[in-house]
């Protein structure tokens, strides 16, 4: 009896940790702005930033104007209990911002909507697009030399009530886009 009792207790205490580490479900983790937030819930927002490579594998010449159709694409990917939680938030509103981190000082480089408001839809991958302008000023090196333009994009926490539980994990991304000059 007294073996039994043991083996039940061990049993219960290794069922606890499994659940409060969350360790039997994988994640992938393919970009840099991914963070676990623990316990059952573990609700993270997961965003891409994608861009067809034909529009940027043509060099781009000073004075023109190269425009490049972004494609940003969320989700939110969640742990054991996470399905519940997203049901309660379905529908609710979230911002969404894309923003040029970095580019060469000879290129200029403007996004034509940088702020987006996305909808919690459980299970669903979404997609916001725009269209990233970049033009070289007529002193860029005009010998195929190799451009870029950062890009960021964030997702903020999406706090509980009275802002003091965080029920959705922030999301960051950060890509660079690299094009060519051209005389």
């Amino acid at each position: 009896m007294k073996t039994r009792g043991m083996r039940i207790f061990f049993i219960l205490c290794t069922v606890i940790v499994i659940l409060l580490t969350n360790s039997s479900f994988a994640i992938a983790q393919p970009q840099d702005g991914y963070h676990t937030q623990g316990l059952f819930f573990n609700l993270q927002f997961v965003m891409t930033i994608s861009w067809g490579a034909n529009e940027t594998q043509t060099p781009i010449h000073p004075g023109e104007v190269r425009q490049v159709h972004l494609d940003v694409t969320y989700t939110i990917v969640r742990g054991a209990l996470g399905r519940m939680l997203l049901r309660f938030l379905e529908g609710r509103p979230f911002p969404l911002r894309l923003s040029i981190g970095d580019k060469p000082d000879w290129c200029t480089a403007q996004l034509s909507v940088e702020n987006f408001i996305g909808v919690i839809t459980p299970d669903e991958v979404q997609n916001v697009n725009s269209v990233l302008f970049i033009q070289l000023s007529e002193d860029a090196p005009l010998n195929y030399t190799l451009g870029y333009v950062k890009i960021h994009g964030v997702i903020d926490d999406m706090k509980g009530p009275f802002n003091i539980l965080t029920l959705i994990q922030r999301y960051e991304s950060n890509v660079t886009l690299f094009f060519v000059t051209s005389p």
